[in-house]
């Protein structure tokens, strides 16, 4: 409808065909549904985000935990060839078999 201002009244200069407002509101109905799922898209990627960088942190976390294993690893081995000479153990039974 376009309507005009005059001394503080709404003239209203036409009316919209029932198709014409029909068209209009499902355009509002379009843009509103299109701006909300545009929030819950930012919505879940800020959730992942947060998600990456823990998962980083867990990372970084146990990146720390397998230097520390391999040196207690290292540590061990210079520790048993020490004692045992140089061969390859079997974890499951302990035996050592002498290195070629």
């Amino acid at each position: 409808m376009l309507a005009q201002a005059i001394n503080g009244k709404i003239n209203v200069m036409a009316q919209l065909t029932p198709e014409e407002l029909a068209s209009v509101k499902e355009l509002q109905q379009k843009y509103n549904q299109t701006v909300f799922e545009i929030g819950v898209a930012e919505t879940q990627i800020l959730t992942l985000e947060k998600q990456i960088k823990k998962l980083r942190e867990d990372k970084t976390a146990l990146l720390g935990d397998l230097d520390t294993i391999e040196q207690k690893e290292t540590a061990l081995v210079a520790t048993l060839q020490t004692k045992y000479g140089n061969g390859a153990i079997n974890p499951e039974n302990g035996e050592i078999t002498a290195a070629q």
